[in-house]
């Protein structure tokens, strides 16, 4: 079943990818009325051969799509995955603004008609606005060359080391031993995704080099098949943190375990010595204090006995393995929406990941991050804060998509203070 899904969203992306083609022939076509065609058709080659994956997929669903990415030179997969993500970008534009044009266009064809000389001959008025709309067109080619420009320089930002970001979580004076206390946060990995083994090297480094009391990886690890838990074991394994690993499950690790078992998954993690936390808690005690760090399951998984459904219900029982003790209490949740119950909860902290920070980020607006991931998740980039309890949204170290733009690739340290 899942081999036809990937296969109809390759049949899906492919035919957007002929229209975005077609529309880009068109105006050569139009910007250069003799040789337009001749130069469309040397443009398809490079096109069709970036494009390649979903064609790919298209044909052979998502086993074909794994064996060119173990196989392909990881230059050839960058460069085809952020054109595709400039077609994208470029058609959505097109798409936008093809409605107006769409009846501009009309309008000028009832005027063309209507305004013909009786001898069949078009005004030289006329023929003075269609040269002014060529030169637009040729104007307008500059926009998919800066977008197909912009996607490459955002593909070299997606490969930088991931940038630090630092944020402070109040505890109780009378805490002394949890004063100065660090989190180290990383999350959406994606092992397998553009994710050699030089850069998973690259990003425990970084995480070392905080020499943080504890590291936390807050879901998706693996990307999607079981091949990949051998690199995320030695990921785990590389982490040093001055006490311990703690994890929750993302979405990819049960999407992941679709070839294999969900059990697998969860028993390769533990086996690292990580704490991977499914709806349970750990009470971590610093000198005569202690903290509480929960983790929930990914909502709606049913992989595992006694899986919740919801956030809420995670949340709930997760909570209640902690003492009402006047100790901070920290939820590892992988989605962010999670937050949408969290906030009304007993939590002081809750880390998330899976939205990579949007990565394409405009800017922010308060709580608004300007990103493609806006219109569908509110929670998706940095700090929230609602009725004293927070969030902060990971944007990731990886990611399915190796495009960065205005999002770096990002690490979080939390100082208990």
């Amino acid at each position: 079943m899942i081999q036809y899904v990937f296969m109809a969203i390759g049949f899906l992306v492919t035919i957007l990818n002929l229209l975005v083609f077609l529309a880009l022939r068109r105006r050569m076509i139009i910007a250069f009325p003799r040789r337009g065609g001749l130069i469309s058709f040397i443009l398809a080659a490079p096109f069709w051969l970036l494009l390649h994956p979903a064609i790919l997929l298209m044909f052979g669903g998502a086993s074909v799509l794994m064996v060119l990415r173990n196989d392909a030179p990881l230059a050839l997969q960058l460069s085809s995955m952020s054109f595709q993500m400039a077609v994208w970008i470029y058609g959505g534009i097109l798409l936008l603004a093809g409605t107006p044009g769409t009846f501009a266009g009309a309008a000028r064809r009832l005027r063309r008609l209507f305004n013909k000389h009786p001898d069949g001959t078009r005004p030289e008025k006329d023929l003075a606005v269609d040269e002014r709309r060529r030169n637009l067109v040729k104007a307008g080619l500059v926009m998919p060359a800066a977008i197909v420009a912009t996607a490459a320089g955002g593909t070299l930002a997606a490969r930088q080391a991931p940038v630090v970001n630092r944020i402070r979580l109040r505890v109780p004076k009378d805490r002394t031993n949890l004063h100065g206390l660090t989190i180290a946060q990383v999350s959406d990995v994606h092992v397998g995704s553009y994710m050699d083994r030089e850069r998973l090297r690259m990003i425990s480094d970084v995480m070392n080099s905080l020499k943080a009391d504890y590291h936390v990886m807050t879901g998706d690890l693996l990307d999607n098949d079981m091949i990949q838990l051998e690199h995320s074991q030695d990921f785990l394994r590389d982490l040093s943190p001055r006490r311990e690993v703690l994890m929750c499950m993302g979405n990819h690790e049960y999407i992941a375990a679709r070839t294999g078992d969900v059990k697998d998954v969860v028993n390769g993690l533990r086996e690292t010595g990580a704490q991977l936390l499914i709806d349970d808690a750990r009470k971590l005690s610093v000198g005569g204090d202690h903290l509480w760090v929960g983790g929930i399951d990914y909502p709606a998984q049913a992989g595992l006995p006694g899986s919740r459904r919801t956030p809420h219900d995670s949340l709930s029982h997760t909570l209640a393995l902690m003492d009402d003790d006047g100790a901070p209490r920290i939820v590892l949740a992988h989605h962010p929406k999670s937050f949408a119950a969290g906030k009304d909860m007993q939590l002081d902290l809750m880390l998330s990941g899976h939205t990579h920070g949007g990565q394409l980020k405009l800017g922010r607006i308060g709580d608004f991050a300007i990103t493609p991931v806006l219109p569908f998740e509110f929670f998706h980039n940095g700090h929230y804060e609602r009725n004293g309890r927070r969030l902060y949204v990971n944007a990731g170290a990886g990611g399915w998509m190796p495009v960065r733009i205005n999002c770096p690739p990002e690490i979080t340290i939390i100082e208990l203070v």
